[in-house]
């Protein structure tokens, strides 16, 4: 067996069990060199020697291994035990075998590599994940009103008109269009002018339900989905927008900020066809004056 020890690449100890006074403890009766690498400690040290006297500080563990592995020794079966070892600072597996006349064999084989290599690929997995996670969701999110961009609400749109067709779910757009922000822009400058379409995305997010998809449709223009509902009741909505940007004040001037709208109910219609409606009736509005919003 020592010829062979010399010659695998885990630690190999040939072991001596003692039992005194209600305790346990190991001596080495050989030890190949792999030991070495494993324990910091020579062969010299480690051979002839109780295992509580080479490592003192093992009666500061929670875990009495000179106990735990005299009993899966005496268990005549092959015993594998995988666990953190403190005093070793690393993380090992105990093959434990071949118990005769109180003497026994123990194969060590260090896996803190792996186990930190397992734990890194984990992490760069996770990683992984939430950037994938990160990328589809910049990939449907307008950076500066962190609200759906164009595309994803055409893909909702879609979704919407197929429930329609399939359960004859009823849903209604509201477009809306900030009046005179071209002007608005040149008056009190674009840092002003992105802070009101921040801030007049926030007023459509917090109006809408749960259920109510809410984007940036154009450069001052925002589109509101207002799902399973009627146009009826999407009037109520639309007047819950109306009031809360009314009342937005940028201390510029009173009442600075004023929005044309259409609010219009899905009959059938292709997307393009639906959308056209839409944009037609705002169209209207705008026509008709400022801060109107049609239906």
């Amino acid at each position: 067996m020592k010829e062979f020890a010399d010659y695998i690449s885990d630690a190999f100890i040939h072991c001596r069990m003692s039992y005194h006074e209600g305790k346990f403890d190991i001596k080495a009766i050989y030890a190949n060199k792999q030991l070495e690498e494993i324990t910091n400690k020579t062969t010299d040290q480690i051979i002839g020697r109780k295992m509580t006297e080479v490592f003192p500080n093992l009666s500061d563990s929670i875990f009495d291994w000179p106990k735990i592995l005299c009993e899966a020794a005496m268990t005549n079966e092959h015993t594998i035990i995988e666990q953190y070892i403190n005093v070793f600072e690393k993380f090992v597996k105990f093959n434990i075998f071949g118990f005769k006349d109180d003497t026994f064999y123990i194969m060590i084989q260090d896996l803190t590599h792996k186990r930190e290599i397992r734990r890194i690929i984990l992490e760069k997995d996770r990683q992984i994940k939430h950037l994938e996670n990160e990328v589809k969701s910049r990939a449907s999110i307008e950076p500066l009103t962190n609200l759906y961009n164009f595309q994803f609400i055409t893909d909702c749109l879609k979704h919407s008109i197929e429930s329609y067709k399939d359960e004859g779910t009823a849903f209604c757009v509201l477009l809306i269009d900030i009046d005179d922000f071209k002007e608005f822009n040149l008056k009190h400058g674009m840092e002003t002018g992105d802070m009101v379409l921040q801030d007049v995305a926030h007023i459509l997010s917090l109006s809408a339900r749960k259920i109510d998809v809410v984007g940036r449709y154009g450069n001052d223009k925002f589109i509101m989905i207002l799902n399973n509902v009627e146009l009826d009741i999407a009037k109520i909505v639309v007047e819950k927008v109306k009031m809360e940007i009314s009342r937005y004040d940028l201390n510029i001037s009173k009442n600075s900020i004023q929005v044309s709208g259409a609010v219009v109910e899905y009959r059938g219609e292709t997307l393009e066809g639906f959308i056209e409606k839409a944009e037609e009736l705002l169209e209207k509005a705008q026509a008709m004056g400022k801060g109107r919003i049609l239906s």
